[in-house]
């Protein structure tokens, strides 16, 4: 799995333009579509809520978003097949 991370030090987002524009704080990509499967039902069994359910990209990913719990949005990909 590969991580991204950001530090910002204060609010950089006005009003519901993280959420209208999906803007992402970090985003994690897996190894294989079995492990992004395996996360997503993982995650679903631990109550998250979803921000974007896992979903099938145009460009052959399959992808969901998570909100934590400062609000940001945090995606995680893996390939579709």
């Amino acid at each position: 799995m590969q991580l991204n991370l950001r530090q910002v030090r204060r609010p950089v987002f006005v009003d519901d333009i993280r959420e209208r524009e999906e803007l992402l704080a970090a985003s994690m990509t897996v190894g294989s579509a079995a492990e992004i499967r395996a996360l997503f039902a993982e995650f679903q069994a631990a109550g998250v809520a979803f921000f974007r359910p896992l979903k099938q990209e145009p460009w052959g990913a399959r992808t969901f978003i998570v909100r934590d719990l400062d609000g940001n949005l945090l995606l995680f990909a893996g390939t579709a097949t």
